[in-house]
């Protein structure tokens, strides 16, 4: 993301992603297609001389029909391959999720599918510590607060977005850092805390219970609730513990020391927020993180949760996963849990002209275009960090690729598009702001939409879209892929996807 100091209405550019593919835009899916029927298509001739063009036309013609093929935004040869996996996983019933209660559980593992069971998170003083064996990685999440952001002038805003960006351009020179991950949570909520002070408040004036005015205000009340919302912002951390291991060993190695480190850069991080004044209204506790999943997966349980007094706040670990979990048979695009069903997307195109700060909003305050009721969902955005000389390799390759394919093309006589020239203008300006001492990260965002059945869902999904074209992005399902993709969004552990 790069800012401008003459605009402070919108002074935010996001790179453009590239199109330029392996070569001529092609994907190492479509690539492998199209070698596979040129390979078809000479043995055919080497075999039967040039009839055999003709014998092998049904095999080759159809491999090189799919690999120019998209479906739904996603080449066809991919598509295909995410397609066969789930037959696969429906085969081996690996597709369906169930909680035994009475099954032995492993000790240390959770009720989660697949690998994610055996996320381990540890308390450490009030903080909840989740460590991944399977990559050597621990995360700590913190719920994020900045008063009135939306209500303050461009350039106060502008001046908050510059310092958050400091801190964010930290992360790419620190080592360690494996992901950082933003995460904006919008779910129902209840109006107890305003019934509760209108009884008070009632009480104290002694107004009868049925007076017509009491009556009245618990009508309105009442009709009220099911428009109330709440908006929850969280910033996960994720390190690499094999690049921290000479710290952990200083540390004298072990559970403990990873404790202790989790801790030590929790302070750290909460020192660097503090002075783009952005508040740490608190660290989640292994209860938090378990109710922010078991919520996520179970929508009707939300309630409840809230409910809870100060003292039985949150959800216990063994149960934070679903009691239940399917993607269903001929239904690539959704996932059902307990009480809800969901669709999580990709966003894969971003404001191409310049945007304000909190361009995003239009989808935080998204809206059911029918009942006009608040989308329920978790948007998340991940964001890797790049180490300087990664980035102008990536850079430099991105240019040799870019130059092949206009060598390719000016061989065939076909002129370059404006999108070719937007891509090499995106990459010049990357290698500037590298060089002028910025930072680089690899982001990529999802959006879960959760309602109680199809129908609700559809309409929901037809709202998000709305939200995400006012704000000049644009998202495709990730068919196929339902179950991980949840996972990673409702499970704040900074997981992100492969």
């Amino acid at each position: 993301m790069t800012t401008t100091t003459t605009d402070h209405a919108r002074p935010v550019r996001l790179p453009r992603r590239s199109r330029q593919g392996v070569v001529l835009g092609l994907d190492p899916w479509q690539i492998g297609f199209v070698a596979v029927a040129a390979l078809v298509l000479l043995i055919g001739v080497n075999g039967f001389g040039p009839a055999g063009i003709l014998y092998a036309a049904p095999i080759y013609l159809p491999l090189g029909l799919v690999a120019v093929t998209t479906v739904r935004g996603v080449s066809a040869p991919r598509m295909l391959g995410l397609w066969l996996s789930k037959q696969l996983r429906h085969s081996a019933g690996a597709t369906t999720h169930a909680y035994r209660p009475e099954r032995v559980q492993l000790e240390g593992t959770l009720n989660l599918p697949g690998t994610r069971a055996s996320v381990q998170i540890w308390d450490v003083d009030g903080l909840a510590c989740a460590y991944n064996p399977h990559d050597r990685s621990v995360s700590v999440t913190a719920e994020l607060e900045v008063q009135g952001f939306l209500m303050k002038d461009a350039p106060d805003r502008h001046d908050l977005a510059q310092q958050w960006a400091q801190v964010l351009a930290t992360f790419t020179q620190r080592v360690g850092v494996k992901r950082v991950t933003l995460q904006e949570r919008t779910t129902p909520t209840t109006i107890r805390a305003g019934r509760e002070h209108f009884e008070t408040s009632a009480h104290r004036a002694g107004i009868d219970d049925d007076a017509d005015v009491t009556t009245n205000y618990r009508q309105v009340m009442d009709a009220s609730e099911r428009f109330a919302v709440a908006h929850r912002n969280y910033l996960t951390l994720t390190f690499d513990l094999v690049a921290l291991g000479p710290q952990v060993r200083a540390l004298g190695g072990g559970k403990s020391a990873i404790q202790a480190l989790a801790h030590v850069e929790a302070n750290n991080i909460a020192d660097a927020l503090r002075s783009a004044r952005i508040t740490v209204r608190r660290w989640l506790t292994p209860r938090d993180i378990a109710s922010l999943a078991r919520t996520a997966f179970d929508p009707e349980f939300l309630s409840t949760v809230q409910n809870r007094d100060a003292e039985n706040t949150g959800v216990a670990l063994n149960a934070i996963g679903p009691m239940y979990l399917e993607e269903p048979r001929g239904k690539n695009g959704v996932v059902i849990t307990d009480s809800g069903i969901h669709t999580t997307m990709w966003v894969h195109e971003w404001p191409r002209s310049d945007a304000a700060v909190g361009f995003i909003s239009p989808l935080v305050f998204a809206r059911h275009p029918v009942t006009g009721e608040a989308v329920t969902h978790i948007f998340s955005i991940v964001l890797t960090p790049v180490p300087v000389n990664k980035a102008l390799k990536r850079i430099r390759e991105e240019k040799k690729v870019w130059r092949g394919n206009e060598r390719l093309r000016a061989k065939r006589g076909a002129d370059g598009s404006a999108a070719d020239e937007a891509d090499w203008l995106a990459l010049e300006k990357q290698e500037d702001e590298l060089v002028a001492g910025h930072g680089e990260f690899r982001y990529g965002a999802y959006l879960t939409v959760t309602a109680p059945d199809e129908n609700t869902l559809e309409q929901s999904i037809a709202g998000a879209r709305n939200a995400l074209s006012r704000a000049g992005m644009e998202a495709q399902i990730l068919y196929c892929q339902q179950a991980e993709a949840l996972l990673v969004n409702a499970l704040p552990l900074g997981l992100g996807m492969k």
